[in-house]
């Protein structure tokens, strides 16, 4: 595809990824001459139109955590043709952290994630499920010491009984997603096992961990990736905010919430 030189008044500086149903770009606004990340959806279909204007309501309602994306502004382009325009984000995904080292150290794993159930926490609280907490969907910015969790497009708003989730990545996807059920708070603190194993240098698929990690972190990533999600910690038992800042200072000497 053709990369547009111009979306609404930003100038494109270059295409930066692509998602399920949308493209993202790095954008500059030309009078402020400061940078920002565009995701335009990729075919002029009412369901792409759909789904992005849900995404750009579900981050407009989660504009205050310095975790997630902050929203500026949300603009039709053309017929069924919108844009979502959010913060520029400095920094790699922990995927391609990953990828470049196959492995973090545990102290590094375990702020990420004390982070990540931040942002998670603030989301759940607002009614918001994430359902797609994977490596690839958080950003690691190592000199502030945070993350950023994106791509929302999966997210539920208050689901319900009914609800049926709206997709998923099968190798991250919690148990009761696969089996179609509505996507809850501790599908999400699924999610953050997933980053933590793989963090950690595990196998996903085997859901194992390297003998080196210190046990308390393993039986907590453990605890998070239960099959059956009431096993799971949750915000009204065991919380695991709590529990990860108490297991940092026990092996690391050191806790940090936010």
């Amino acid at each position: 595809m053709d990369i547009p030189k111009q979306i609404g008044n930003y100038e494109v500086v270059k295409k930066i990824g692509e998602g399920g149903f949308g493209y993202i770009y790095q954008v500059r606004h030309p009078l402020l001459d400061e940078y920002a990340c565009i995701k335009e959806n990729k075919e002029a279909l009412a369901e792409h139109v759909e789904l992005l204007t849900l995404e750009a309501k579900i981050l407009w309602r989660l504009n205050e955590h310095h975790s997630i994306p902050s929203t500026k502004d949300f603009f039709k382009v053309s017929h069924n043709q919108y844009a979502l325009v959010m913060s520029y984000i400095q920094g790699p995904t922990l995927a391609e952290i990953i990828s470049k080292h196959s492995r973090i150290h545990p102290e590094d794993a375990t702020w990420i994630v004390e982070r990540l159930f931040g942002a998670m926490y603030y989301a759940h609280a607002n009614g918001i499920i994430h359902g797609d907490i994977k490596p690839e969907n958080v950003f690691v910015e190592s000199k502030k010491h945070d993350i950023k969790l994106i791509d929302f497009g999966l997210a539920s708003y208050k689901p319900t009984a009914d609800t049926k989730p709206l997709g998923y990545t099968t190798q991250y996807a919690a148990p009761e997603i696969i089996d179609g059920k509505p996507p809850i708070p501790e599908t999400d603190i699924y999610g953050a096992g997933i980053i933590l194993l793989s963090a950690l240098g595990g196998d996903v698929r085997k859901k194992s961990i390297p003998t080196d990690t210190p046990q308390e972190i393993t039986d907590f990533c453990m605890d998070l990736l239960k099959f059956d999600p009431i096993e799971r910690p949750s915000w009204n038992k065991n919380d695991p905010l709590v529990r990860i800042s108490d297991i940092r200072e026990h092996v690391f000497g050191r806790r940090h919430m936010k």
